[in-house]
């Protein structure tokens, strides 16, 4: 039995009767019928309702003007139109103005409660995410700052927040810490943002991406003829960054011999030149970061100790999203809306198994693998639906790895479960791969992959 509450809206009362039956066996609590479409906005005035199913043929008010009436004053209510004619030019206008789906009738019962279920998923994810945006900006009001671009209700990471604008309006050197994927280039943004030099330059270098060899070239400069190959004069990053901020990704990676000309350039605010002898004096801001443990570099003597000092007058640790379980939802939520605009669709959710799997999980890349994941997912689900355990899994991924709960509140991988599901879908459809890619909410194309995989056993 559910809680949720279905309003029927047709001009055959037989037919309403029937629906009601039928739904009310299905285990929904509140069935209403109405056969006049006139009075339907009085029902929604004074009635919660979770989901309207509504034929668009009927002789007071046609469906489509009253569609219109309810996206406008109710768009939190999901709407499937259902029409004895096959149109799909009014298949697509309904969409357009709002539906949530268009079904012929007399509908495909399975087809139906399967829509219905998908339709119910996506309103009470989109309440939730609305819910937990109001929280987040409310508490980001509180705080001070504008991090609305960073999508959060963690109170780790509202902490985080804290500590940046403790640190933007002063010119410390900054520390980043955290592991790959948590957002440390998004903070060091947002200190250069908020501090007073967000007018100026800020230089993203990456110390893992620079040849060994180019290292001191690339920081701090050269002078014309300082070495083979140096035809001009070329300032450095820190240059390049002088009068706003610098960060250095990856500090870790800096070499031995580098980190002391490093620590110079930050105690006496200057650089050299590589073939000059004359000292730039610089006003550059360093934020630094590194995913890996400074503390154990130090005791191998991979890292100077006076550097480490140095870098960490300001020091913020990000946590890992293992860590920040509530913030799964919004942020899975909140890269199905870039899906969406990426791959110019509409994929309306993510079914109860993904939710439970996703959160479930422990996101070893973090929030750069969530998003991996879900921009993924969407690539592959069909328009209009929900994102199944189908989408979810790919071949060569590590998020086949993801568990699923069964009914017997056991974990299943990912691959396992869809399995499971795949056979039980084609032995109810008895082998009709068409009629069992629209209950699994895929193509048949994609459906037909998964069989050839079934049967070569992967």
């Amino acid at each position: 039995m559910t809680n949720n509450s279905i309003l029927v809206i047709d001009d055959e009362v037989s037919y309403l009767e029937l629906l009601k039956g039928l739904l009310l066996e299905e285990g929904y609590r509140e069935v209403m019928i109405e056969n006049s479409p006139l009075n339907v906005m009085n029902i929604l005035a004074s009635n919660e309702i979770d989901l309207i199913l509504c034929d668009i043929y009927m002789p007071e008010l046609s469906g489509m003007e009253l569609l219109e009436q309810i996206t406008q004053k109710y768009p939190q209510i999901p709407v499937i139109m259902v029409t004895a004619v096959n149109d799909v030019k009014i298949a697509l206008k309904a969409i357009d103005v709002g539906a949530y789906e268009f079904i012929t009738k007399p509908p495909d019962i399975d087809r139906l409660f399967l829509t219905i279920k998908r339709a119910l998923e996506k309103r009470l994810l989109d309440l939730e995410r609305n819910t937990l945006r109001e929280i987040s900006e409310g508490h980001q009001k509180k705080i001070g700052g504008d991090f609305s671009d960073i999508v959060t209700n963690s109170k780790l990471m509202h902490k985080v927040f804290e500590l940046v604008e403790i640190f933007s309006p002063t010119n410390e050197t900054i520390l980043l810490t955290g592991e790959t994927g948590t957002g440390k280039d998004l903070i060091a943004k947002k200190i250069h943002q908020l501090s007073p030099r967000s007018e100026k330059p800020m230089v993203v270098v990456n110390l893992a991406s620079i040849s060994p060899s180019l290292f001191e070239s690339e920081l701090f400069g050269h002078e014309k003829g300082s070495y083979t190959g140096a035809t001009n004069e070329k300032p450095g990053y820190f240059e390049s960054a002088n009068g706003g901020t610098i960060f250095l990704d990856e500090i870790g990676e800096l070499p031995k011999e580098l980190q002391g000309k490093l620590l110079r350039a930050i105690q006496y605010n200057e650089i050299y030149r590589i073939g000059s002898s004359k000292p730039i004096k610089l006003n550059t801001r360093i934020i630094a970061a590194t995913n890996q443990n400074l503390a154990e570099s130090i005791t191998k003597g991979e890292f100077r100790t006076d550097l480490y000092y140095r870098l960490t007058r300001g020091f913020i640790n990000l946590p890992p999203l293992r860590d920040r379980k509530g913030d799964i939802n919004i942020l899975a939520n909140h890269f199905l809306t870039v899906g969406n605009l990426i791959y110019k669709k509409n994929v309306h959710g993510f079914s109860e198994e993904i939710i439970a799997s996703l959160n479930d999980y422990s996101f070893p890349g973090n929030v750069r693998e969530l998003e991996n994941v879900v921009l993924n997912a969407v690539a592959k689900t069909q328009d209009h639906s929900l994102v199944t355990i189908v989408e979810l899994s790919s071949e060569n991924s590590r998020t086949d790895s993801l568990p699923v709960k069964n009914g017997k509140n056991n974990l299943k991988t990912i691959n396992e479960a869809i399995n499971e599901h795949i056979k039980s879908v084609m032995k109810h459809t008895e082998g009709n791969v068409q009629k069992a890619a629209g209950i699994l909410g895929v193509s048949e194309r994609t459906l037909q992959r998964k069989l050839q995989q079934l049967r070569k056993g992967k």
